[in-house]
């Protein structure tokens, strides 16, 4: 292994990027730059001392967890059961800590299965989120202050004043992914051109999209990038070369589960995904399914969570030097772009944002091909009868950035399944 002087430190952020930071902080009641510079060190310390100090955290953890009168006989993670977004809304008051006094954060999300989670989570939590990120975005040249464009949904750059203002004071512009159409695509194109931004942050697929525009119409851009950091979906090693490509810069990938805690990053290797363990304590049963705890997360607990995501341990260090856990590979993370006849796309995160906040809706799957798009929306309060009157907004909504020739919602039909029997809530039909 590497000595940790590999890596040069963070250059020291100029004084203005610091007040706005601690502006932020001092506003979330998170402490994300002194964490962050806690993180830079810990990560090149060895495995010994990282699995020591998070042996610790997981006995702290499972002392606060037995006061939970659910959980009041465990005493170990293997006696307590893999949880799921169904058990977690069931039990969400249950699982919530009453001697909790500090923040918390209300998350709602809808993930890879299109079931909505609703959740909670401490400031603590939100601190090592934003800590993550910004080490993730460190290594693809990223500096304190630089000006970022990120191409996403409301999953990573909400929506109200509140994130608005954030995102101002962060450096950051957003990009919508929820309209990948070819005029946007141009849009975006001149404006990360004329910008002068340092890192572009966003979906895998909408990235690539991007960058694919950009190939195809044999446009190079004259920009200040210096990296590009990937998140959401799987960043495949085409995926990487056509990005690369397109904006001439080093593209990296990030791996996250916010509500099981986990955040990981690729270092300058590209070898695997370094885990923070230092947040959450992760397992991965024999199935490859990663079953991660945020023992950072008082606010409300979350045990041995199913993160819907199916990975492969490395056994061997990575030669960067950093003493973190390596996930060699994420085995089934990828949603689908869905594009219409005409071209027009959007990232399939607009489907999730679009229905989360709806309680009627319980699950949902959007099935499309080269003609037809089927929003197949699963609820007990939903019924066929009503149901073109109740999804009308729905259907407006959708029509604004897509313009399939049939555009069809169903209720409670079965899910298509596909041949590991994981549900996907985005499914692209082959051409007949």
């Amino acid at each position: 292994m590497n000595a940790p002087n590999a890596i040069s430190p963070a250059p020291a952020p100029s004084l203005l990027a610091t007040l706005r930071f601690r502006l932020i902080d001092l506003v979330r009641g998170t402490n994300t730059l002194e964490l962050l510079d806690t993180l830079r060190r810990q990560q090149y310390e060895s495995p010994e001392k990282l699995e020591a100090q998070a042996g610790l955290a997981r006995t702290r953890y499972l002392e606060e967890l037995r006061t939970l009168p659910m959980f009041s006989a465990v005493r170990s993670f293997d006696e307590l059961p893999v949880t799921n977004k169904k058990f977690i809304n069931a039990h969400r008051e249950e699982l919530r800590n009453p001697h909790y006094k500090g923040k918390v954060v209300r998350k709602k999300t809808g993930g890879s299965t299109g079931e909505p989670l609703v959740y909670y989570t401490s400031s603590d939590t939100q601190s090592y989120l934003w800590a993550g990120l910004l080490l993730s975005w460190e290594v693809a040249g990223y500096r304190l202050g630089d000006p970022v464009a990120f191409l996403s949904g409301s999953s990573l750059s909400g929506t109200g004043m509140k994130q608005q203002a954030y995102y101002a004071l962060l450096n950051v512009r957003i990009f919508s992914a929820f309209d990948m159409s070819t005029a946007a695509m141009t849009q975006y194109a001149e404006s990360i051109q004329s910008g002068g931004y340092r890192l572009i942050y966003g979906y895998a697929s909408a990235v690539h999209r991007l960058a694919c525009h950009l190939n195809a119409t044999n446009t190079r851009l004259q920009h200040r990038l210096r990296g590009i950091v990937c998140t959401a979906e799987m960043l495949t090693p085409a995926m990487r070369k056509d990005i690369e490509r397109a904006f001439g810069v080093p593209c990296y990938s990030q791996y996250g589960c916010n509500d099981a805690g986990v955040s990981a990053f690729e270092c300058e290797n590209q070898q695997g995904f370094h885990l923070l363990s230092m947040r959450c304590h992760t397992e991965v049963l024999e199935d490859n399914r990663l079953v991660a705890t945020d023992l950072v997360n008082r606010a409300m607990y979350m045990p041995r969570h199913d993160t819907g995501d199916l990975v492969r341990m490395s056994e061997q260090p990575c030669s960067c030097g950093r003493g973190l856990p390596l996930i060699a590979e994420v085995l089934g993370r990828q949603n689908d772009v869905v594009v219409d006849p005409r071209g027009n796309a959007v990232h399939s995160e607009f489907f999730t944002h679009l229905f989360r906040e709806d309680a009627r809706i319980e699950r949902f799957q959007v099935v499309f091909d080269d003609r037809t798009l089927t929003v197949n929306l699963h609820g007990a309060s939903l019924h066929a009868a009503q149901l073109e009157a109740q999804c009308e907004a729905y259907r407006q909504r959708i029509l604004a950035s897509l313009a399939f020739d049939e555009l069809r919602f169903v209720c409670n039909e079965p899910f298509v399944t596909q041949a590991n029997s994981k549900h996907r809530f985005i499914i692209r039909r082959p051409a007949a």
